[in-house]
């Protein structure tokens, strides 16, 4: 049964039409809409957004999070139901699921868990909390929150899967942490929110200088831990020093660009490997996280890669020619690790749709649809 009011899908369906009109049922071979419902569907107010579609299954407030920020950047929620899946993403801050109250200052219990307390849950969900304007009567934490981050930073301004120091560092973490603090420093009020902007700009600067240390000389990219060149996480390091960095930065986003399309130009869009790897820290559980290398022109559409670059086409072409009915399941690919959350819990090879891919191949064709129109407009103006 649905969560969803009938003014609720009503919305939906006339904000999915409008991007119709724009392409989008052209691009899908079928309205919006028809692809957009069953993400919807798969919420539950009591456990949130499953990693599978329709079916229940695990939730993890990163998928929750993951699915807000794209169906609120498509501006396909309206404002009762951005709260209801924000209520819910609040429901999984650890001090607030333990009965934590804020006067008790358990800095350690400031911070978002899935698996475990980790630094991944609490970016992704502070990100799409402020992105998506949440304002009410939670918002006193965000301030513990973004302690709870800095102070997870490694020494070489990196991030790993958690504060655990066996935990390596992640180009990728490093990449969303870096930026989710940025955009928290600007969004966020320093006498309302008792935000320390300071320390989180030093702590911005830091991993800046972490993502350009560890950009490798000879490729122009960037590997995880196990030394492999990994698009998502390369994509991802420009972006941040894009959005962080300064203006000096510039020519080192443009080499990066140049050395990317070399690998995710020749047809490697759907190569997704592992981004971040470590153990749990209560239960030194092995973990790692898999990226989802067909999205990746969501980032570099907003460092301005020409839109009909073969490295934002091929991906797109992969999203629309591998689409299920219900979504997108991970893609399977030879020369890729098996990709695993948890080591019981694999996602890749299911032959399932998933949540959080479902989301970004739409936010992806979104977000190119977007960048043409405007590209488009750009061109014409500019011509003599």
């Amino acid at each position: 049964m649905s969560v969803w009011s009938e003014a609720d899908l009503t919305f939906v369906r006339d904000r999915a039409r409008r991007w119709d009109l724009h392409n989008s049922e052209r691009f899908w071979g079928g309205p919006l809409y028809d692809l957009v419902e069953p993400l919807l569907g798969s919420f539950n107010c009591d456990f949130g957004v499953p990693k599978q579609i329709g079916t229940p299954s695990e939730s993890l407030p990163e998928t929750t999070a993951t699915v807000l920020l794209a169906l609120h950047r498509m501006g396909l929620l309206n404002a009762s139901m951005r709260q209801r899946i924000q209520s819910y993403l609040w429901s999984t801050h650890y001090a607030l699921a333990a009965g934590i109250d804020e006067e008790d200052k358990y800095p350690d219990a400031e911070c978002w868990s899935s698996v475990s307390r980790n630094v991944w849950a609490t970016a992704t969900s502070l990100w799409a909390l402020i992105a998506t304007g949440y304002r009410g009567r939670h918002e006193g934490r965000y301030a513990p929150a973004v302690r709870w981050l800095v102070d997870a930073q490694d020494e070489d301004g990196a991030w790993g899967f958690s504060r655990d120091a066996q935990n390596p560092p992640s180009v990728f973490l490093t990449s969303v942490c870096a930026y989710t603090l940025r955009m928290t420093a600007a969004r966020l009020d320093d006498d309302t929110h008792e935000i320390h902007k300071a320390s989180v700009q030093s702590a911005v600067d830091a991993a800046v200088g972490y993502l350009k240390r560890a950009r490798r000389r000879r490729s122009g990219l960037w590997q995880t831990d196990s030394g492999e060149t990994e698009p998502t996480s390369s994509a991802m390091a420009l972006w941040a020093l894009r959005r962080c960095g300064s203006a000096d930065d510039g020519e080192l986003v443009r080499s990066g660009v140049r050395a990317l399309s070399k690998t995710v130009g020749n047809g490697r869009c759907a190569a997704s490997l592992e981004i971040a790897a470590g153990t749990l820290p209560d239960s030194r559980e092995a973990i790692a996280l898999q990226g989802y290398t067909p999205a990746i022109p969501l980032a570099l559409l907003q460092i301005d890669v020409d839109p009909f670059h073969k490295m934002i086409l091929q991906p797109l072409h992969f999203l629309r020619t591998s689409r299920r009915t219900d979504g997108w399941e991970f893609p399977v690919m030879g020369n890729a690790r098996q990709g695993r959350y948890l080591k019981a819990v694999p996602y890749v090879g299911t032959g399932e749709a998933l949540t959080f891919t479902t989301a970004l191949a739409l936010q992806t064709a979104h977000a190119w649809h977007r960048r043409v129109i405007s590209w488009t407009i750009e061109q014409r103006l500019t011509k003599p």
